[in-house]
């Protein structure tokens, strides 16, 4: 999970670059969310299994939320 939050730090632009990050980076913390809930379902954690699910998702929405609100549409 802190893997995830690391990942969705480094995609905004801080460097005020304008190069795109590629696509496919936007899918690594939902899939790292996929894999600790598999990791937690393993060990039969229900409710993490479920948290680290959804905290992938939860990610890419606050980064968008985040990025629309401070930079605009």
């Amino acid at each position: 999970m802190a893997l995830a939050l690391v990942v969705v730090l480094f995609m905004p632009d801080w460097t005020g670059s304008g190069s795109n990050r590629p696509l496919w980076l936007f899918l690594v913390p939902i899939a790292l969310g996929i894999a600790g809930a598999a990791f937690a379902l393993r060990s039969r954690h229900l409710w993490w299994t479920l948290i680290s699910a959804l905290w992938g998702f939860a990610l890419i929405q606050g980064l968008v939320l985040v990025v629309t609100l401070t930079s605009g549409p």
